[in-house]
């Protein structure tokens, strides 16, 4: 559309002046004359890039100015035409391009025919007022021009401004201004007097022609080495200010693409271990993409020319070696210029150009020191990016585990804290784990091994936690995980567990097989603290409390247990009121067994009905009777109320065993055989009616002497039972080595078995390794028949839980026991009426 509304005015324009005769009379010029004048030109013209279109500068003003005085205008007209569309033939242009400068070329012509003999005519053939008429038409012919060819560059990027177009037409560009224009128009005008003097003197003209096109050739060629200057500076302060990756590399090719004036910019990098390359790709619309893929065959060849030999490779339009116009071929390029692109350890990949911007120019030799410049800044820029990167890793990660530090923990958790203050999350978990036994390693092993140790404990916990959280080191043998948005306590103490078993596995140190045990402290936001500090700091008192309760288990904070809590020091005091003044009393739940129904016995468990506060949970008095001092008299309480009990029952004929839970810390009291002895006489129970529970974690505060003790209470004849089974670390190493008769499974896994999943596998086989060891299996925690119908489906010995019957009082169970628990024969033994 453009093309025939340029060609309708040059037509409408000049249209009415062809008929006229030249100007001046002699010497004519002939319409091949000023074809040739032009051709030479056009064809010796300067072709300077604009955007993405070549524009070609020549000095066809000073033909043009010959012509309007000696030649006429159709001739003109025919000559100008003919001789531009020879030149830009031989110059190979496409043949749009050729179409529409034709168009422009008519436009320009028209116009400067109608502007030169309209004020010529209106003169009179005035010498002055012509010499005025041809500047005049010159200068319109340039300005129609102009705009011609900023409308096009306009469309085809999107956006026309016509501001800066109608300004370029009246004050020229940056590579032809109006002084250039105007000089060739006094040059002319020179010309033409010259010529009407004497034709003898057309050498000078030809002489003076030659001379300004040599001048004006030096001219763009400064003025592009300062154009390449100038963006090889934007491109270094451009590149020095990239801080992540993609950032540099987008600036990269952009600068690439722009110093070069290309279309088209990548970059290729072969990764060793892989063997696949990867290349980043900044096309016309500025967006990087990104490939990973062999190396095609041409991909290789280029790869051995630029980043094994190191050397440049030039591709221009029309290349004639076989390798580089099958690489072009095959990724669609008309030219390229690929420029190694070194690293801190040598050349690491190729910097690509390709598509040289324009028809008429390719790449020379001349754009391959350039692009090396862009690559060698950007190498620089690389290997500083690389030291950079470094040494942000190094202040934000633990040097021997590679692990994030506190300082990067800190701005995980403000995040994660953000989230949850926002709403965008309903919670938070942090984890403190700490090695047991990393100081006996470190003292009989050596520092060596213990960074070894180190290493392979962070290797286990990044692998068991994935990509749920962060594992950080925060120093010596203490570990953090971050686990964001999740306030689910279950599932919390279920991702400890595991990761505590990821921990399971002996580590081989300087030919010895080690056993280390760890202990975990959980803190969770919102409900326990809002602030990474405060959330710290309550996990880290969850891990000395599970240390204090033996080791290698999971605890969870609970503000009773914070010695720093004020409630805590009044509780303690409150608990040892209530043991003197009998506040405290023992309830029990009922054991029966799976195959026939039978009530076996009860487990005893404390309860505190306080006067003020009301029921007190047995997980917020127990631990501070641990802390205390006061778990030893509160043991004596439980016993001696359960064996009283017991032989009311056996007494009223109902020959029932009851059992008790005893603590880490009762298991180091050398007096504890001598008390149960003691008590097991007053109350006149057999030894074998009372079952004492203990944990793996209270075992483990000091294995040596928990199994000696063990042993004497086994002596005595008393049951012994592995509570919580499953929830601590070396179950399957020591239970073979601990005189018990039973164990129980703890209920966190056996309240899901009804969803499936691991837990379902767990329960197996812990039943499994029980039938083998010849234990009996107790699962606590069965709340409903299809429970206890999986658990009799796996060959479990005894069920306990709601299921069976709730805590009660001691007396209230020979009642229960007449009214609610009759045999019924049945996959699951038991029937509850």
């Amino acid at each position: 559309m453009l093309t025939l509304m340029l060609v309708a005015l040059g037509a409408a324009a000049g249209a009415p002046f062809l008929g006229q005769p030249p100007l001046l009379p002699s010497p004519t010029l002939p319409w091949w004359v000023v074809a040739i004048a032009f051709a030479v030109t056009e064809a010796c013209g300067v072709t300077v890039q604009v955007k993405r279109e070549g524009q070609t500068v020549s000095l066809s003003e000073l033909p043009l100015v010959l012509a309007l005085f000696l030649a006429a205008p159709l001739a003109l007209l025919a000559g100008r035409l003919v001789g531009s569309v020879v030149a830009w033939v031989g110059q190979r242009r496409p043949p749009l391009k050729i179409a529409f400068n034709l168009a422009v070329t008519t436009a320009e012509t028209g116009c400067a025919l109608a502007i030169f003999h309209l004020v010529t005519g209106w003169a009179g053939g005035s010498t002055p007022v012509a010499w005025l008429a041809a500047v005049a038409a010159t200068v319109l012919a340039n300005a129609v021009g102009v705009l011609a060819v900023g409308c096009v560059i306009g469309i085809h990027e999107g956006g026309l401004r016509l501001r800066g177009v109608f300004r370029d037409a009246v004050v020229g560009q940056a590579i032809a201004p109006a002084v250039l224009t105007l000089a060739l128009v006094t040059g002319g005008l020179l010309a033409v007097a010259s010529l009407s003097a004497s034709v003898a003197t057309s050498w000078l003209l030809v002489a003076f022609g030659v001379l300004l096109l040599l001048a004006y050739r030096a001219h763009a060629s400064l003025s592009d080495r300062h154009l390449d200057l100038e963006r090889l500076y934007r491109f270094s302060q451009a590149v020095s200010s990239a801080p992540e990756i993609d950032q540099f590399l987008a600036v990269v090719l952009g600068q690439a693409k722009e110093v070069l004036r290309a279309e088209r910019a990548a970059v290729g990098f072969v990764v060793t271990d892989s063997g696949l390359m990867v290349r980043v790709r900044l096309g016309g619309s500025g967006r990087l993409s990104r490939t990973e893929e062999p190396p095609s065959a041409e991909d290789s060849w280029l790869l051995q020319q630029v980043v094994d030999g190191g050397t440049p490779v030039l591709m221009p339009r029309g290349v004639r070696d076989e390798a580089a116009r099958r690489w072009l071929e095959q990724h669609g390029m008309r030219d390229a210029i690929a420029v190694p692109l070194r690293g801190a350890a040598g050349v690491v990949g190729v910097l690509v150009v390709a598509d040289r911007l324009g028809d008429v120019r390719s790449f020379d030799q001349d754009d391959v020191p350039l692009l090396e410049t862009v690559a060698n800044h950007s190498s620089v820029a690389l290997q500083n990016g690389e030291l950079l990167g470094q040494l942000r890793h190094e202040a934000l990660h633990d040097r021997l585990t590679g692990l994030p530090n506190r300082e990067l923990l800190q701005r995980r958790f403000a995040e994660a804290l953000e989230d949850v203050a926002g709403g965008r999350a309903a919670g938070a978990a942090v984890m403190i784990l700490g090695l047991d036994e990393f100081k006996q390693v470190n003292d009989t092993l050596g520092h060596q091994q213990g960074d070894l140790l180190l290493v392979e404990m962070a290797a286990r916990l990044r692998a068991a936690v994935v990509a749920a959280g962060t594992v950080a080191r925060l120093g010596g043998d203490e570990f953090a995980v971050l686990i964001p948005g999740i306030d689910d306590e279950d599932e919390v103490v279920r991702l400890g567990r595991r990761i505590l078993r990821a921990l399971e596995q002996p580590v081989a140190l300087d030919g010895l097989e080690v056993e280390v045990g760890a202990s975990l402290g959980i803190a969770l936001a919102p409900s326990h603290a809002d602030d990474p500090a405060g959330l710290l700091k309550c996990a880290d008192l969850a891990l000395h409390d599970a240390k204090a309760s033996g080791g290698r288990g999971v605890r969870l904070y609970e503000p009773d247990r914070d010695t720093n809590d004020p409630r805590r020091l009044t509780l303690v005091a409150e608990l040892r009121a209530a043991l003197q003044d009998g506040q405290l009393h023992v309830h029990v739940q009922p054991q029966a067994r799976l195959a026939t129904g039978e009530v076996r016995g009860v487990e005893a468990l404390v309860r505190w009905p306080h006067p003020e506060r009301g029921f007190i949970p047995p997980d917020e008095f127990i631990p501070v009777a641990e802390r205390s001092g006061l778990v030893g008299p509160l043991t004596t309480f439980v016993l001696n109320a359960s064996l009283a009990a017991c032989a009311a029952w056996r007494a009223a004929g109902h020959d029932l065993g009851v059992a008790v839970n005893l603590s880490a810390r009762s298991l180091q009291n050398a007096d504890l055989v001598d008390e149960v002895t003691r008590l097991l006489r007053r109350h006149g129970v057999p030894a074998d009616r009372l079952t004492l529970e203990v944990t793996e974690s209270s075992i483990m505060a000091d294995a040596a002497r928990a199994v000696a003790l063990l042993h004497r209470l086994r002596d005595l004849g008393v049951r012994l039972s592995v509570d919580d089974f499953g929830t601590g670390y070396s179950s399957l190493s020591y239970l073979k080595r601990l005189p018990v008769q039973e164990v129980k499974i703890d209920r966190s896994f056996v309240i899901s078995l009804r969803e499936g999943g691991e837990d379902v596998a767990i329960v197996r086989a812990i039943i499994d390794l029980g039938r083998h060891l010849g234990l009996e299996v107790v699962a606590e925690g069965v709340e409903d028949q299809v429970t206890a119908d999986l658990l009799a489906g796996m060959g479990c010995d005894i069920i306990q839980g709601w299921h069976l019957g709730r805590p009660m009082p001691t007396g209230e169970l020979q009642p229960w026991l007449a009214t609610h628990a009759r045999p019924s024969r049945g996959r699951g033994g038991l029937r509850v009426v």
